[in-house]
């Protein structure tokens, strides 16, 4: 039964799912695979999903939200809890934190996401 209704939840995430819609200068295909895969992991693909352990699609804490939607360029967002920001706002942050030096190679910000800093309540998480 529970089984069933987590299912039911995610499945439901999933259908309000949409995808990236940022193609900005931080924008990578490696990028949006990963983020999708976060956004799956740490939220369901809920962006209006908030705790107190993180908030918006990829679960930001308050700082490091602060400190990445202000240098993605959207200062009007700092301070305010991630959940509350438009889709397009949480993307072009996530992208911005996973990739911020775009130049080089790789996804120099995704250690944010790794599932060693994970909330696992005795489960195991898969890494994206």
């Amino acid at each position: 039964m529970i089984e069933a209704l987590m299912l039911t939840v995610a499945l439901a995430g999933k259908a309000d799912f949409d995808p990236p819609e940022y193609r900005g200068y931080h924008y990578s295909k490696k990028a949006e695979k990963f983020l999708t895969c976060v956004a799956e992991r740490e939220s369901s693909f809920g962006w209006r999903s908030d705790s107190i352990y993180g908030s918006g699609i990829v679960q930001w804490i308050q700082p490091t939200w602060d400190h990445y939607v202000d240098r993605a360029g959207y200062p009007e967002w700092v301070g305010v809890r991630p959940y509350k920001a438009p889709k397009y706002v949480q993307w072009s942050t996530a992208f911005v934190q996973l990739d911020p030096y775009p130049k080089k190679k790789g996804l120099e910000g995704r250690h944010h996401w790794s599932s060693k800093h994970a909330l696992t309540i005795g489960k195991k998480i898969k890494d994206c």
